[in-house]
């Protein structure tokens, strides 16, 4: 019986690390437009409290971070997020969570396209300097 206890408290941070990787996923996309390439790298999660915790103080160290919700503050996971330029489209992902870091590849003005809900939001961001901040929000379904 000690023996099991011991080995179940060995495996607990394995698991937990797992997990976390588990419910968050990253993925770098690059596209190519008349010779110019605009990409990105981009992380997405936040479902539980501990990690929105760990991903809202990494965005400090990211361009961009998008939030996505209803008008009551409860998340929405699934969203699709394309961000594009004069470029090009530099990211073109579906979000499982209510969270995204994006990486972009240079400073200036992105166009964000999200879809959630059967609904599209499009904002205008400038990256570049301070990390931004965009929060997309709709109506609960």
């Amino acid at each position: 019986m000690k023996k099991t206890w011991i080995a179940a408290v060995a495996l607990a941070p394995l698991c937990l690390l797992a997990h976390a990787q588990a419910s968050s996923s990253s993925s770098s996309t690059s596209t190519t437009t008349n010779g110019q390439t605009a990409s990105a790298s981009y992380r997405c999660g936040g479902v539980g409290v501990d990690e929105q915790r760990a991903l809202k103080a990494e965005a400090a160290q990211h361009g961009l971070l998008l939030s996505f919700a209803t008008p009551s503050g409860a998340y929405i996971a699934d969203v699709d997020v394309e961000i594009s330029n004069g470029r090009g489209t530099a990211l073109s992902a579906h979000c499982s969570g209510p969270l995204m870091l994006v990486d972009l590849a240079g400073p200036g003005s992105w166009q964000v396209t999200a879809r959630a809900n059967g609904q599209t939001q499009r904002k205008t961001v400038t990256a570049g300097g301070k990390p931004a901040t965009l929060a997309f929000t709709w109506p609960a379904s």
